[in-house]
């Protein structure tokens, strides 16, 4: 990991850290005062935003990323058809609102969906000067533009879900972050628009940007229509206990994982002729990731019980066996997430969409009748694809690559069986030693499993300790040698 990775994950993975961390802080407070339904309601309302907006800006920000050089009639091309994007988007959301409502038999979501469909016209201001921020990783400026705008919804959202706003309070974060974070984005980039020029080349940015948008569209398939299913067969409410399952799985890993992904893409363009270079990079992000995450999974896994109640209170604990199903969703989605700017940045964007035809083609029908069974057997059937389709994707990696499949499966393998070792020692010794029944015996068994499991790895795989150890210092800037 050279030196401009290592800083620019540095203050990437900070802003993730802190943003996330902060999230997750405020979830388990509206969680305290919101009801499941609430949840609900504002994640059937979303599964459409998200849809809609896998089209924002027809996969032209990647490709502004991955692009060798940049002209001005270009970026403004850019920058005007993403807005004619946002404004074509943001009526067919004011159209299609009653219709949605009317799918899932609840009338507030058509108010909801008037009011979220502003962010499309929002979000489309941010596509050139993110890109452009993240082209010259200028990762320290996003730190910025990242941390203020998270705390500020939360605040927001729990200033009036306590006033009594209901899902409302939960919009309105929405709204704000995303106001907050294009005024810092436009802030940190000196480029302006002006008026629209012809000149454009488009070719290059509509054949990548396709791919892009294609693989968009089919992940959304896979990612959000699991949530569109149990809206629709088990009711808000249920989609709720799912939806903050689904989170909690999700939050520890993705920050470091959407990091990771961010800093990847233009690291890996500029190696994009250098293939050896990119071989050694992606085993080594996989090694490292997989220590990262393999305790995360396996913890909530084992701890889900006692978690439930201590961070959401009693009125979630529909939620434990769905957190228990999902557990290992999220850190073994983090692996395959190395995948995607893998191949943009060598100009195979058409890779993960072949993949996600399949695993779409799979999923939808698996997902619809795990929905009708209910929601744990959903979460079952969503954790039974993954652990299917995961292999397949650090397979293809690996042949794009021409790195060891083997090589890839024992490293991941290793730390979840460390990870899964370590839960059964300190799940023994809990049982023995804390007292049973209250739910804060979760938290010294989870700093002793930490502990465990970073000493059964010290003993078993010393090496990729130490090479972890080593990234860390870099991330910090804590090692003084070059990378």
């Amino acid at each position: 990991m050279n030196g401009s990775v290592a800083t620019g994950l540095r203050w990437t993975l900070a802003g993730d850290l802190l943003a996330r961390g902060g999230q997750f802080l405020f979830t388990i407070a509206l969680a305290r005062i919101l009801t499941p339904e609430d949840f609900g309601l504002l994640a059937v309302a979303m599964v459409l935003v998200a849809f809609l907006g896998l089209f924002q800006d027809a996969g032209f920000k990647p490709a502004l990323v991955q692009r060798p050089e940049l002209d001005d009639a270009l970026t403004g091309a850019v920058f005007w058809g993403s807005m004619a994007l946002g404004v074509m988007w943001c009526v067919v959301v004011l159209m299609v609102a009653p219709l949605w409502a009317s799918l899932y038999g609840d009338p507030r979501l058509t108010s909801l969906l008037r009011v979220l469909a502003g962010l499309f016209v929002l979000r489309s201001l941010a596509v050139v000067p993110e890109a452009l921020l993240v082209r010259s990783m200028a990762f320290r400026r996003l730190f910025s533009v990242q941390i203020f705008p998270s705390l500020a919804s939360g605040v927001v959202s729990i200033c009036l879900a306590w006033t009594g706003h209901g899902v409302w309070s939960l919009v309105a974060g929405v709204v704000t972050a995303d106001v907050l974070r294009i005024a810092g984005l436009w802030a940190h980039v000196g480029w302006r628009p002006g008026a629209p020029k012809r000149g454009a080349n488009w070719a290059h940015l509509l054949r990548f940007g396709g791919w892009v948008t294609l693989e968009g569209l089919l992940g959304w398939v896979i990612s959000y229509s699991d949530q569109a299913l149990a809206g629709r067969f088990l009711g808000a409410r249920q989609l709720g206990f799912y939806r903050m399952g689904f989170s909690l799985s999700m939050m520890p890993v993705s920050a470091l994982s959407q990091a990771l992904g961010r800093v990847l893409f233009p690291a890996f363009s500029r190696r994009q002729h250098n293939p050896e270079a990119l071989r050694i990079s992606y085993q080594q992000c996989v090694r490292v990731l997989s220590v990262a995450v393999a305790p995360v999974g396996v913890g909530l896994a084992v701890w889900a019980d006692p978690l439930v109640p201590l961070l959401l209170g009693d009125r979630w604990l529909e939620t434990i066996p769905v957190l228990r199903s999902l557990a290992l969703v999220g850190p073994l989605s983090a692996m395959v997430g190395l995948a995607p700017p893998l191949y943009r940045a060598i100009g195979r964007a058409d890779i993960m969409p072949r993949f996600f035809m399949v695993r779409a083609a799979v999923s939808v029908p698996a997902y619809a009748y795990g929905a009708m069974q209910g929601v744990v057997f959903l979460a079952l059937t969503h954790l039974v694809l993954v652990l299917c389709f995961v292999p397949i994707n650090l397979y293809i990696a690996s042949r794009v690559l021409g790195s060891s499949y083997r090589q890839i499966l024992v490293a991941i393998g290793v730390a979840f069986g460390v990870a899964a070792a370590s839960a059964l020692v300190v799940a023994g010794i809990g049982s023995a030693w804390i007292p049973a029944g209250p739910a804060w015996r979760a938290v010294p068994e989870l700093i002793l499993f930490g502990l465990c499991y970073l000493a059964l790895l010290g003993v078993l795989d010393r090496p990729r300790l130490l090479e972890v150890a080593d990234i860390v210092r870099r991330i910090g800037g804590w090692a003084s040698r070059p990378g």
